[in-house]
């Protein structure tokens, strides 16, 4: 198997927050972290309130086991 089952009950991911309003809410709620979609590991600028996104990069996917 690639990558195995997780054997933590919850995954954490940092979440730094980001000054400036959500384009489409107008919430100050804007957070930066990574996340995996179906492109691969990107890090992101979403809104907490409505998740919409207001940028995304691809990055290098981080080593297995490793935050």
């Amino acid at each position: 198997m690639l990558f195995p089952q997780p054997t933590e009950m919850t995954i954490t991911e940092p979440v730094d927050p980001v000054g400036g309003t959500c384009g489409e809410c107008g919430a100050g709620t804007l957070a930066r972290y990574r996340l995996v979609d179906y492109r691969g590991w990107l890090r992101v600028v979403k809104c907490r309130s409505c998740l919409a996104v207001t940028s995304s990069e691809r990055i290098i996917a981080p080593p297995q086991g490793m935050s």
